[in-house]
């Protein structure tokens, strides 16, 4: 998969006191993208399956967070999202949030694949990792 792009904008709620949004909009923006792409990589299984389907949880295991920029009320943003490298447990996860052509904040992501029981790391399900870019 290549990259994967939404838009959306500052509403008042991601806003902190200064009028500018906060680190947690950051988070939460970040989030949607990732989300927004795995449901575009796989179309055919709602987010609300993907832990039932093989018993197998999605979690992040870290994240490295560049904040370079503000954005406030009404700004319109964007936040790219791709799959950086896939490993056999991971996979790290590229994330741009700009707004007006001005980077805003970078991500790093790794996001770990554990059974949901057992909370133990699990290979990548195939079939993420070919809607994630293919072989490891």
């Amino acid at each position: 998969m290549s990259m994967f792009r939404i838009e959306t904008r500052v509403y008042f709620s991601d806003t902190d006191a200064t009028g500018r949004a906060s680190w947690k909009s950051l988070f939460d923006w970040a989030e949607h993208g990732r989300t927004e792409m795995l449901r575009e990589a796989l179309p055919e299984i709602p987010q609300s399956e993907l832990a039932a389907a093989d018993g197998i949880l999605t979690v992040i295991k870290s994240i490295n967070c560049r904040k370079l920029g503000d954005v406030h009320l009404d700004d319109s943003i964007a936040v790219e999202s791709w799959v950086g490298k896939i490993q056999r447990f991971s996979c790290i996860i590229g994330q741009r949030i700009s707004s007006n052509g001005n980077v805003i904040a970078e991500f790093d992501v790794k996001a770990a694949f554990i059974d949901r029981v057992s909370k133990h790391p699990v290979l990548i399900p195939e079939a993420f990792r070919k809607a994630l870019g293919g072989d490891i």
